[in-house]
């Protein structure tokens, strides 16, 4: 029969080295001192990057521009196959014969006494045309994460929101439109898918964005 070895049966009298004593896989390992004067290591934790509000109005004033070009090619294919009676009827109804951006820069050379073009189509109220939804769209980059909401249905909320507030209120409010009553029915179903158009197209180029950011 044999026996392990001990102390007492090396042949030359070695004794053999106690083994180390073997930690319980379910204990907590030792939190070993950090060296004299060293600082103790920090906890580790997840770093998000700090969104830059400047940035936010950057994109959001470009991806509002790509919003009006959308609007303007959904808003001309449905213009260009409306019934030509509604038409008509809206055309006489426009503020001087002119839509709100042309209308608006008339109206502001009347008052500032400024000479600018007053034929539409012209570079100033294309301009003034394209600011409507860069201006807006710099504000809605800069609130569309710190407000979720506004994102609803993909920007499509933003667009309606656009519409209701600019093309219905303000623009009548400073008479540089009718009140919505002057207007057709076409007129007010071509404003409110033209500017679904742009926030749904604002949305997708401010979600592009955040992605390669």
């Amino acid at each position: 029969m044999t026996h392990p070895t001990t102390t007492e049966n090396l042949p030359d009298g070695r004794t053999n080295p106690p083994e180390p004593a073997r930690q319980d896989p379910t204990e907590p390992s030792p939190v070993l001192p950090s060296p004299a004067g060293a600082p103790a290591p920090a906890p580790a934790h997840h770093v998000t990057p700090e969104r830059s509000i400047a940035l936010d109005m950057i994109l959001g004033a470009a991806a509002g521009a790509a919003g009006v070009w959308a609007m303007d090619r959904v808003g001309g294919f449905l213009y260009n196959h409306e019934d030509p009676a509604a038409l008509e009827r809206e055309h006489q109804a426009r503020a001087g014969g002119k839509d709100v951006a042309h209308a608006a820069i008339e109206k502001a050379a009347d008052k500032t006494g400024i000479d600018l073009p007053t034929s539409e189509p012209n570079p100033a109220g294309i301009t003034m045309h394209y600011a409507l939804g860069v201006l807006p769209g710099a504000l809605y980059g800069a609130a569309r994460h710190e407000v979720p909401a506004l994102r609803a249905g993909y920007g499509a909320l933003y667009g309606f929101g656009l519409f209701a507030l600019m093309d219905e209120t303000v623009a009548p409010a400073l008479g540089i439109a009718a009140g919505p009553t002057h207007y057709p029915w076409q007129a007010h179903v071509r404003g409110l898918v033209s500017h679904i158009v742009l926030g749904i197209a604002t949305e997708t180029v401010l979600q592009v964005s955040d992605r390669v950011r």
